[in-house]
């Protein structure tokens, strides 16, 4: 409570330089890009569990980029089994291990003031804004959208519809690729997107 009291409080000027680069460039708007994103996780529970992978791609006008990525591994303590069951990151693995901070820094350059679209995004974005809190900064200024709301109104259903990442993939015919990787469903999310917003 205390922490965020203290972020609550505390001056732009404060805060660190590569924190005021990333909120000034919410001055202006760029609707042309949106970045897909995707966690992986040590479980699903918000200030207990934490951050193992971070995978985004972006679109720009609707369409994938794929040299526009981001995909970072976190050096974290804490890992679990159940989940290494689930995303097979595991220590002593052939990939690159960077501190929370640094991957948090590296991901605000990266989604500079472009929107957010992920599936369920809402958990991510909340052990996101957590792993900030810990350094002192405030939550992510960028627009959110979730791909089950969007498939809801696709539908034409008011409430949403709690479908699984799994199930759009098989509806639209999308093969379920590095399913389980922050990239990978990144990537796949942003197809589903793509067959939501080109079928309005």
């Amino acid at each position: 409570m205390m922490r965020w009291l203290d972020n609550l409080f505390k001056k732009k000027e404060d805060y660190p330089e590569f924190w005021q680069a990333y909120a000034a460039k919410f001055k202006q708007s760029d609707r042309s890009r949106v970045i897909v994103l995707d966690c992986e996780t040590t479980g699903l529970t918000p200030g207990e569990d934490k951050i193992l992978s971070i995978g985004a791609v972006a679109l720009h006008d609707n369409v994938i980029h794929v040299k526009d990525h981001f995909y970072v591994f976190l050096n974290q303590k804490l890992n679990k089994p159940e989940s290494i069951a689930v995303h097979g990151i595991v220590k002593n693995k052939p990939y690159s291990l960077i501190s929370e901070s640094d991957a948090l820094k590296q991901l605000l350059k990266f989604l500079s003031n472009s929107k957010i679209l992920g599936h369920h995004i809402q958990f991510d974005i909340q052990m996101i804004n957590i792993a900030l809190a810990t350094m002192g900064l405030p939550k992510l200024k960028n627009q959110v959208a979730d791909t089950n709301d969007l498939y809801s109104k696709f539908k034409g259903v008011d409430q949403s519809m709690h479908k699984s990442l799994d199930e759009l993939c098989d509806e639209f015919h999308i093969p379920k690729k590095d399913r389980h990787t922050a990239l990978g469903d990144a990537f796949l999310t942003a197809q589903v997107y793509q067959r939501l917003v080109i079928s309005v």
